[in-house]
């Protein structure tokens, strides 16, 4: 039976290590579904900070995805109909190039670049130049990271 309009559906795997049988465990609710609030493509080389940044803006409500590269990155800008890429500029002229390219591939998309402390000004300009939003530098400071987030999807909302 399909569920009911507006229900969520809650799954959770058990596995015996005997080789026995897995098996799925559904509930149902009727709260509904969260709305997103965008969609978020948040990259890094740096795992734990990338994650911490995500679960962050999950948390906010956006729809997070993650990418380790500038590779992995483009491929998912390619076909994730991502509203705003936040990059770390990870090796300054790596960063920039993910920048460029990134614009490219995806020219609707905003770009929010996060700046290693002991950055120079010149990567944050250079980054603007480019067709950056808006830079943070690191270490983020107690809700930055959501205002600046926040201000650039409701800028997309306006334009």
């Amino acid at each position: 039976m399909p569920p009911a309009s507006g229900a969520r559906c809650r799954a959770r795997w058990i596995c015996f290590n005997d080789g026995g049988a897995c098996c799925i465990m559904v509930s149902m609710d009727n709260a509904s579904t969260p709305v997103s609030r965008g969609r978020i493509l948040v990259v890094g080389d740096q795992h734990m900070m990338r994650t911490v940044t995500a679960l962050k803006l999950r948390a906010e409500g956006y729809a997070v995805i993650e990418a380790a590269s500038g590779e992995e990155a483009l491929a998912m800008l390619a076909r994730s109909g991502v509203e705003l890429l936040l990059t770390d500029l990870m090796k300054p002229k790596d960063g920039l190039t993910l920048l460029r390219r990134a614009l490219e591939v995806a020219p609707h998309v905003l770009v929010i670049t996060l700046l290693a402390s002991g950055s120079s000004i010149e990567s944050a300009v250079e980054s603007m130049r480019l067709g950056a939003f808006d830079f943070i530098q690191k270490p983020l400071v107690e809700g930055e990271l959501s205002h600046r987030v926040e201000r650039a999807m409701r800028s997309r909302l306006i334009s």
